[in-house]
């Protein structure tokens, strides 16, 4: 494997995983091993933009246990009672939601999308 070929993988194996913080290019060498003039033999600026940002898809596959930490707790919030945590939970789960819906619910009809998650748990929340 060229050198070249080894520092990108080196590069994508360390800014892919989720653990790690997403450092600056300047720490780059550091990481590599290499001197920094190494790093620019090998790169231009635009080959490290796009390592980068292959990198960050990496990143997104490999982070699914911290998404579902995240995921529990605003699903946790949401049951508390926490109105943006409700709405930003399903908007996540069920995508977002068009401005302008009316739902029946028998005697009561809720309109406007974006008030429907605050009115459910108040409404809840005062039965």
């Amino acid at each position: 494997m060229k050198a070249k070929e080894k520092h990108k993988q080196n590069l994508l194996t360390y800014l892919g995983d989720p653990d790690n913080e997403f450092p600056k290019r300047v720490e780059y060498p550091g990481i590599l091993k290499i001197h920094h003039r190494t790093l620019y033999f090998h790169f231009s600026s635009d080959e490290l933009a796009e390592i980068e940002n292959e990198a960050i898809e990496i990143r997104k596959k490999r982070s699914t246990r911290q998404r579902a930490v995240i995921y529990k707790a605003l699903y946790e919030g949401a049951k508390d009672g926490n109105v943006q945590a409700a709405k930003e939970w399903l908007e996540r789960v069920e995508g977002k939601v068009k401005n302008q819906t009316e739902i029946d619910f028998g005697k009561h009809v809720i309109a406007n999308s974006l008030n429907i998650v605050e009115q459910l748990i108040r409404r809840h929340q005062s039965e």
